[in-house]
């Protein structure tokens, strides 16, 4: 990665290693990220937890820097793409009944 480069991840939090992110701000390596995910983001967002002490210590040494922008996961909260994650879905059980190739089938190696 170029050093003071911007990283910016709405896909899937363990995409991004969060320790290293946060040592590479430390450094200047990364002038700054914005992330819409974190790989243990479950429990942390949609609830109002201002009066809950956080035990994730990782993530809030991040939030701690000024440069870094975590938002809880809205990038999917779009009518776009609700319509494509409904379209997806049910084409994909459309398929899986009729027996025919799924169009989305990923598989591990």
């Amino acid at each position: 990665m170029k050093r003071g480069a911007l990283l910016v991840n709405t896909s899937r939090g363990g995409l991004i290693d969060t320790e290293a992110a946060i040592e590479a701000l430390k450094n200047g390596q990364l002038a700054g990220p914005a992330l819409d995910v974190y790989e243990q983001e479950a429990g942390l967002f949609f609830h109002d937890l201002s009066s809950t002490i956080i035990t994730d210590d990782v993530l809030q040494r991040l939030i701690t820097f000024p440069n870094v922008i975590v938002t809880g996961h809205q990038a999917f909260l779009t009518r776009e793409a609700i319509a494509t994650i409904s379209e997806t879905t049910l084409r994909s059980a459309s398929e899986f009944a009729a027996n025919t190739p799924l169009s989305n089938e990923t598989r591990t190696p």
